[in-house]
């Protein structure tokens, strides 16, 4: 992990972009390498400099979750996808991953899971969020949760 982890973010809401840069950037090795608040911008930022991640909102404008980390991932191979997503969503686990994305972290608990996310990344394997208090987890967070290895990018 010695070298500068580069990180794109992508989400409507400045205010919130700024407030992750903020917790990003004292995190050591990493760089806000860029912000996008739509999919036009993402793919033009993309196009000019693929960073090492691109930290995704689900509703970012002008491109859906799912469809997003696959063009993502077919026009940067090398680039890792983490989408944000609203509470506990198990839609957006099951077909984001399988899309290609890296894990999956609630908006509402990013200043809490951010530098576990980041750090679980980085360290190769796929971050999912642990289970709402009195909720169950997802199905698939039983065979891939927080810290398993990634395989490659294929479906799971």
């Amino acid at each position: 992990m010695g070298c500068t982890y580069d990180i794109l973010l992508a989400d409507a809401h400045a205010g919130f972009r700024r407030e992750m840069r903020k917790i990003l950037e004292e995190i050591s090795g990493i760089k806000v390498s860029g912000e996008a608040s739509n999919g036009h911008e993402l793919f033009e930022m993309l196009r000019q400099s693929p960073p090492k991640l691109v930290i995704l909102d689900i509703a970012l404008p002008d491109l859906r979750a799912r469809e997003g980390t696959k063009l993502i991932k077919m026009r940067c191979p090398e680039t890792e996808v983490l989408l944000m997503v609203l509470g506990q969503e198990g839609e957006y686990l099951r077909h984001g991953l399988a899309a290609g994305a890296v894990g999956v972290l609630p908006k509402q608990h990013v200043g809490g899971q951010i530098v576990g996310a980041i750090t679980t990344l980085r360290q190769g394997k796929i971050y999912l969020p642990p289970p709402a208090p009195g909720k169950k987890s997802p199905r698939l967070a039983a065979s891939t949760a927080v810290g398993f290895g990634r395989n490659g990018g294929k479906s799971l």
